[in-house]
């Protein structure tokens, strides 16, 4: 990392009243970066518990913040930025995402699933709906809302690579509804998260933010949640949250995934990383446990289930069957099942797209405090 007083850090920190800053790569190049600072869950909704968010807990630690890329990652003399006016990098598995991270820069990862919803938390804290490239182009919900396409077509057509670039004018396509916010959370590409995968429709996590410091390669890196105690557990326990389905049904939409230890209706062969066609797709609102079981306050955290009555219809998307990695946010074709609490769990991590992307963070600590200006 290279910190110093410069005129673009001065600028940047003056125009969003300290609330961005710059980090610098390996190679100078400049990285705009949102400061999130820790906060408790119980500030933000009592559903959620009590205590440090974990996206602020690392190692067993309390941080003060972590700094989150304003803008999706592009791919610049082989890092990952985080800059304004640039095409989003895609087509890229999540691996490469992280081995490209951690050339970025000290502390440089891809976002964590605990940092995506430490965001959420303020999102939803101050009611906000953010919006983004959710229609070809333009916000399907405002269709006012527009940004010219890389692919140099129209609006609105379904032909090309309706990508926009990074940044925009547009306030709620912001987190915070600011244009010195983070830009294009939603819509756009779907972005890859660490730190949460399922396993034959068992959810597993790396505890905390942990995922920032740890590849999740080894085994040992990952937990399951106990559905009793909402604590971490040995992951393959019986006792531990899984995604159920409704139906029994291996053809197309089984609907809403349900929350439950016991899974009585895999969607496909439990052993299956493939693509078949059994799948659960349905609003991420209506995501609930059998019998009104008790859904842990943890799960609630990690954006695994809802916890505010949110009337709109952000995706959950997945396959209780194999192994499948996470992503959030929706794309430019997802229209009204974008949204900041939609998520995918179908694909693997080997998984490569144009309509998928990634976005950076950093961890924040004694050692990456700011030089002021």
């Amino acid at each position: 990392m290279i910190y110093s007083p410069d005129p673009l850090r001065q600028q940047v920190e003056k125009q969003s009243n300290g609330q961005r800053t710059i980090i610098y790569s390996p190679k100078g190049q400049p990285n705009y970066v949102f400061i999130v600072p820790r906060f408790n869950l119980e500030t933000i909704d009592k559903n959620l518990g009590s205590g440090i968010h974990p996206a602020f807990i690392v190692n067993n630690k309390a941080i003060d913040a972590f700094f989150y890329s304003c803008y999706s990652a592009s791919l610049r003399d082989g890092e990952l930025v985080s800059q304004p006016n640039q095409i989003p990098a895609c087509n890229l598995d999540l691996l490469q995402f992280q081995s490209l991270a951690k050339k970025s820069g000290q502390g440089c990862h891809i976002s964590t699933n605990a940092q995506w919803c430490a965001l959420t938390a303020l999102i939803n804290q101050n009611n906000y709906i953010v919006q983004g490239n959710t229609d070809y182009g333009r916000n399907y919900l405002n269709i006012d809302e527009s940004r010219s396409r890389i692919d140099g077509l129209a609006i609105g057509s379904s032909e090309g690579t309706p990508t926009t670039r990074t940044e925009t004018q547009w306030k709620s396509w912001h987190h915070n509804h600011q244009l010195t916010g983070i830009s294009d959370l939603v819509g756009n590409l779907w972005e890859w998260q660490t730190g949460v995968r399922l396993h034959a429709g068992e959810i597993q996590v790396i505890p905390n933010n942990d995922a920032a410091i740890l590849s999740g390669d080894s085994i040992l890196d990952w937990c399951a949640i106990d559905m009793n105690t909402g604590k971490y557990i040995t992951i393959n326990s019986p006792n531990s949250a899984k995604y159920d389905s409704p139906i029994a049904k291996l053809d197309g939409n089984a609907g809403s995934p349900v929350i439950s230890q016991n899974i009585l209706n895999f969607n496909g062969d439990p052993t299956d990383s493939s693509y078949p066609a059994g799948l659960l797709d349905s609003p991420f609102r209506l995501v609930a446990t059998a019998n009104q079981e008790h859904i842990p306050s943890l799960l609630k955290v990690l954006g695994l289930a809802p916890y505010q009555n949110k009337q709109v219809d952000d995706q959950i998307y997945l396959r209780n069957y194999g192994e499948r990695a996470l992503m959030r946010g929706g794309a430019w074709y997802s229209q009204a099942s974008a949204g900041i609490d939609a998520l995918c769990l179908s694909h693997t991590a080997k998984h490569r797209s144009m309509t998928v992307g990634a976005r950076t963070a950093w961890l924040y600590s004694s050692y990456f405090k700011l030089q002021r200006c």
